[in-house]
């Protein structure tokens, strides 16, 4: 008899974890990062601050795309996404609709690019006018910050050394901060 009440047991268990199936609409909290190297490079400051990390190097717009979409159709998309991406090679034209769309109605953050190439100011010209026409994107000004503490860098003027890891952490943490509490606020 004892058997057959942990089989009921365990079914019973098992039934109600099926109740939700994957991507029905329950979003996970917590905040994710998707990115290239420069995220990746500052994976071991965000993650102390509740941040899951998916970020490689040489990554490209469309790629991060694709894990976003993918997470979200699994239901394992947290709430607050972040995407550091641009680094490497220039976003496509659609890159911000199709990201948008991926996300859904979470709330989105895009990071500004410091690369010394040509596609960085038509990146983030990109990344800013996708924040202005969706009111659930928002930007974290990488650039404006960083270009103002080139002592932040390596020899090739774009990947942050300790000093501008921590930086990086810390200014996409305050805004997603920031902004979550304003809009808490009703601000």
């Amino acid at each position: 008899m004892g058997r057959r009440l942990l089989v009921i047991a365990l079914l019973a268990a098992s039934a109600a974890g099926a109740a939700v199936p994957a991507g029905a609409g329950v979003v996970p909290r917590g905040r994710m990062g998707v990115g290239d190297s420069i995220m990746l490079s500052a994976s071991d400051e965000l993650g102390p601050l509740r941040y899951v990390i998916d970020a490689e190097v040489g990554r490209q717009f469309s790629t991060g795309v694709e894990i976003v979409r993918r997470r979200a159709n699994h239901g394992t998309l947290p709430r607050v996404v972040v995407v550091h991406l641009g680094t490497n090679g220039p976003i496509p034209a659609d890159g911000c609709d199709d990201l948008v769309d991926a996300v859904g109605n979470r709330q989105l953050f895009l990071v500004t690019v410091k690369v010394p190439r040509p596609w960085e100011a038509p990146n983030n010209d990109l990344i800013n006018a996708c924040a202005n026409a969706w009111d659930r994107v928002h930007v974290v000004r990488w650039y404006a910050k960083a270009s103002r503490h080139p002592e932040w860098y390596g020899q090739d003027g774009y990947h942050p050394n300790a000093a501008g890891q921590a930086a990086f952490a810390a200014l996409l943490d305050q805004v997603v901060d920031d902004t979550l509490a304003a809009r808490r606020a009703g601000r």
